[in-house]
């Protein structure tokens, strides 16, 4: 007797408390009635997809106190965004892509939208926990809605790059970003015998040693050479006085600035001369006979500037300016005409 009355009581308290261990039935979650899967396709530049304009994108979001954030351009420039597909059905388009988690790149959210043939946002859901439809307004929603956007203006998005995608570059060279090193801080073996040479080593030999005029003699030997070098030598040669070269050269019929304008046809040019020099330089900026020719002639603007010269213009400049090519800034319209 005393078993079964403690087997009563027991069932009596399970009764009592039943309400506590019983949970309630949970509602089933909001889900998008969503055409065939296998009618998607891939969102890329061929595909007829009337896209969402960011005024409406705008207009779904505002509902929520929300808007493009730029968490959301930030996630669809980092291309968080796996595959974005679409597909028509019932004068609808629907939207299905991955978005890949902002803390986590190895959990994707499955997002779902549906666009009007206007371009309205109607519904849109998402795998994540904010992400319940029909009005979900997560990032991962955000991100999607703006690149429908960015693919109504510019005809593509981003997505995740595959490997495919991604040209192999362990073989390149790297590039070596130090900055140079002097030649005499190299470490190179045998270079103390070679570099640790006497104060006032000549490599000459001593009967041409502090040769008496042989500096004039090296110049006038650079000089002469027929042909205009480029020889860095030359640079450390002071330009001729054509003043003096013209004193000394006195016998000749004409000094020798006078014949080399008329060489370069600005004292004196011929019709026939003058007509094919206008042929030739009838692109005017775009020939570089023209830059040429300008350098050598005063012209109307160029008199114009030298007689407007005040005490505050520097003669130097202006007349580095006159012989110096100018880029001319043309209307590319003139060169169809």
């Amino acid at each position: 007797m005393w078993i079964l009355f403690n087997i009563f009581k027991r069932l009596e308290a399970y009764a009592r408390n039943a309400h506590c261990s019983r949970a309630e039935p949970a509602g089933h979650d909001y889900t998008m009635e969503l055409p065939d899967p296998d009618s998607y396709q891939d969102l890329n530049s061929n595909k007829s997809f009337p896209g969402s304009p960011l005024n409406e994108i705008t207009t779904y979001l505002s509902q929520f106190n929300k808007n493009i954030e730029s968490k959301a351009k930030n996630l669809y420039n980092d291309e968080f965004i796996r595959y974005l597909r679409t597909t028509e059905y019932n004068s609808l388009w629907y939207v299905r892509g991955a978005i890949k988690a902002e803390m986590s790149k190895s959990i994707v959210y499955i997002i779902d939208i549906e666009i009007a043939q206007d371009g309205s946002v109607s519904k849109c859901q998402c795998e994540c926990a904010a992400g319940m439809g029909p009005f979900a307004h997560c990032k991962h929603v955000s991100t999607a809605l703006y690149a429908c956007a960015c693919f109504k203006q510019h005809g593509s998005i981003k997505t995740e790059q595959t490997c495919t995608q991604r040209l192999q570059t362990f073989h390149r060279v790297k590039p070596h970003k130090g900055s140079p090193m002097k030649v005499v801080n190299l470490d190179m073996p045998g270079c103390d015998e070679v570099c640790n040479l006497p104060e006032g080593f000549d490599p000459r030999p001593e009967e041409f040693r502090n040769h008496p005029g042989y500096k004039s003699w090296f110049q006038n030997v650079c000089l002469s050479f027929k042909g205009i070098s480029k020889t860095p030598i030359y640079q450390t040669f002071p330009p001729a006085n054509m003043t003096g070269f013209d004193i000394d050269h006195d016998f000749l019929q004409y000094q020798g600035s006078f014949e080399c304008l008329q060489q370069l046809n600005v004292t004196k040019i011929s019709e026939e001369e003058a007509r094919i020099l206008n042929m030739k330089t009838a692109d005017q900026a775009f020939s570089n006979l023209w830059h040429e020719e300008r350098c050598k002639r005063i012209h109307s603007s160029v008199f114009g500037r030298i007689c407007k010269m005040t005490e505050r213009t520097n003669p130097e400049k202006l007349a580095e300016s006159l012989v110096t090519k100018a880029s001319y800034i043309t209307n590319p319209a003139w060169t169809e005409i």
